[in-house]
């Protein structure tokens, strides 16, 4: 029941997708690169996870905008995101044993759809807020152990940021932003390694370069 939900929420996020490019295609249209980082942690564990968090990352993506007034936008993107985990290891056995660190990854593929709202002197600054998606696309184990948790296919949730936007010309500029995603949907796909209704929490800091169209 869970999976199924999950792509139903999938199939919503990419309709509203196709309509807000229909609705807004007569509108001012920007297309950017998207270049940042960001750290990552899961909350919602039965016990106490000593081990929760991951390593700050990049993110990489292309970011469109459709600027509906002068004071109003629509944001959607389409970001890969890598996130690694540093996990202890512990092997003992015959006349051999190990002790030592090694790293896992896994990738998502996230798909944020934002309001901007941007106010102040020559509407320099903005809040934006909305929902985001992500799809796990593949872990990476440490070839030692299972991987730290399966992840389900679908992750979905609340989106909160603030920036600035930095004009270059008429053509082109610049947004630096800092974004926090709050997963609202449970993550935890088998429960094999850890127990709980799991989710995601991450805070991004990204820049875009943005053409005008």
């Amino acid at each position: 029941m869970k999976s199924y939900n999950e792509k139903e929420n999938f199939h919503f996020v990419a309709g509203a997708i196709i309509s807000f490019y229909k609705c807004f295609s007569q509108s001012n249209f920007k297309i950017g690169a998207n270049i940042g980082g960001q750290i990552s942690s899961l909350r919602g564990f039965d016990y106490d996870q000593p081990d929760n968090k991951f390593e700050l990352v990049p993110v990489l993506g292309v970011n469109f905008e459709v600027c509906v007034t002068s004071s109003l936008s629509v944001i959607t993107a389409f970001n890969y995101e890598r996130w690694k985990k540093e996990r202890g290891v512990y092997y003992y056995g015959g006349y051999s044993s190990y002790e030592g660190t090694v790293k896992e990854s896994y990738d998502f593929f996230n798909i944020p759809l934002l309001m901007r709202y941007k106010f102040g002197n020559k509407k320099l600054y903005f809040l934006e807020g909305g929902g985001f998606l992500n799809y796990f696309n593949k872990g990476n184990p440490s070839g030692y152990m299972p991987l730290f948790i399966d992840f389900e296919d679908y992750n979905f949730g609340l989106a909160l940021g603030l920036g600035r936007t930095f004009y270059l010309n008429d053509n082109f500029d610049i947004t630096l932003q800092l974004r926090n995603e709050l997963g609202l949907s449970d993550v935890n796909k088998y429960e094999t390694m850890v127990s709980g209704n799991v989710k995601t929490n991450t805070f991004k800091l990204i820049a875009t370069f943005n053409v005008n169209l």
